[in-house]
């Protein structure tokens, strides 16, 4: 739609394996692709290939996306981010409890971290010096060193918590980390390394954004089929949720614009793409999607 002009939208497709730009090019990468991240410098798109178990690396100018390096990683990659000298990509296996490391300058996997069981979700320090993970089957919050590549320790979650995602507060003070499980969604204390707070948001909730200046974090929950805004310049241990917005079936990827104007919600199972204004907190147009949307990043 015309409101999302000045930008280019990618989505992974589990159903056909492909990356899609809304309203331009499709990409079909493999039989199924799960995860996209970006680059700090907004230059490398990157997609996990869960099929082949490899990280896909597309160089990207103007929208379009260049030929791939690609490296391989371990059972069921889904999740990435690299650190901010975009030197490192640690990679999310969820199908063998690790973590890969990928050197950008070889395209090479120079090493695997054991951490809990089905790790999903990643985010890192906003110094990059540390590497947080949500272990789904292992109930914890792993801890990556990235200075030594290894397991700094795991931080506990009550018990039956499946932390599916996490994110990390701008000042580095608190991560956040949604329950797929109950309807909860847990605020850490990194200095302390323990959960400060419970927050009641939507059924099976998956994954996070972060606005860029820290004041909101927004949940997509998937059986309900909403998003929850939480405020986190009014609390950031106790977020209140400014606003719950209904979108598509079974909501799992999103994504901020650059210009933190739009969210962008990919609906698994409605095969739709909701757009919500953030100034509102309302569904301004809903777009075909793939037949599987799963993740989605807004490139400027």
């Amino acid at each position: 739609p015309q409101i999302l002009a000045g930008d280019h939208i990618f989505v992974t497709d589990l159903a056909t394996g492909d990356v899609a730009e809304l309203g331009g090019q499709a990409l079909h990468v493999s039989l199924s692709v799960h995860g996209l991240g970006l680059a700090p410098d907004g230059r490398t798109l990157y997609v996990s290939d869960i099929a082949d178990n490899r990280l896909m690396a597309y160089p990207l100018t103007g929208g379009q996306l260049g030929n791939p390096h690609h490296a391989p990683v371990g059972v069921q990659p889904v999740h990435m981010v690299e650190t901010p000298d975009e030197r490192t990509v640690y990679v999310t296996n969820f199908g063998e409890s690790s973590v890969s490391v990928v050197d950008t300058a070889t395209w090479r996997t120079t090493g695997t971290i054991a951490v809990g069981l089905n790790p999903h979700g990643i985010a890192i320090s906003p110094d990059g010096r540390w590497v947080y993970v949500a272990c789904v089957g292992g109930g914890v919050i792993a801890i990556i060193d990235t200075a030594s590549q290894r397991l700094a320790g795991t931080i506990a979650l009550p018990p039956g918590a499946r932390p599916y995602s996490v994110a990390v507060g701008r000042d580095g003070r608190y991560l956040y980390a949604p329950d797929n499980f109950a309807a909860r969604l847990f605020v850490v204390d990194l200095t302390r390394r323990r959960v400060v707070a419970t927050v009641p948001i939507g059924l099976r909730a998956a994954l996070v954004a972060r606005a860029a200046d820290g004041s909101t974090l927004y949940v997509t929950n998937g059986a309900s089929g909403t998003v929850s805004v939480l405020d986190l310049a009014a609390d950031p241990v106790r977020p209140p949720v400014r606003a719950t917005i209904p979108v598509g079936n079974y909501p799992h990827g999103l994504a901020l614009t650059p210009d933190g104007r739009y969210l962008v919600v990919a609906n698994n199972l409605s095969d739709t793409i909701s757009v919500i204004a953030t100034a509102t907190d309302r569904v301004v147009a809903t777009i075909p999607g793939e037949k599987y949307p799963n993740d989605v990043i807004a490139v400027p």
